[in-house]
């Protein structure tokens, strides 16, 4: 498949802000408990309003990366609509 056949990808947000680590942790914190809580949050930016509603199941990619001192920690969610597939990791009981 060429990159011309693929669907677009759609940005709805990209926001970018310097705060203190606590100002940070709270807000992911807020959408952690949205999450765990009512499984949906709403993402307003510049007025207008983004309804995040993640499937029952989702890949959870965690990323940590230094560069000269600069470090960086990226915390991904991605999931396909409507997917409520069982989950197929292995566990020991």
């Amino acid at each position: 498949m060429t990159k011309e056949n693929r669907n677009p990808k759609t940005i709805h947000v990209d926001y970018e802000e310097k705060m203190s680590l606590v100002n940070a942790a709270t807000f992911l914190d807020s959408i952690a408990n949205k999450l765990k809580n009512e499984k949906k949050f709403i993402l307003t930016h510049n007025g207008q309003d983004h309804e995040v509603v993640p499937s029952d199941n989702v890949t959870l990619e965690i990323k940590l990366e230094e560069r000269n001192g600069k470090h960086k920690l990226e915390l991904e969610l991605e999931w396909r609509e409507a997917d409520s597939s069982k989950d197929s990791s292995i566990q020991i009981g």
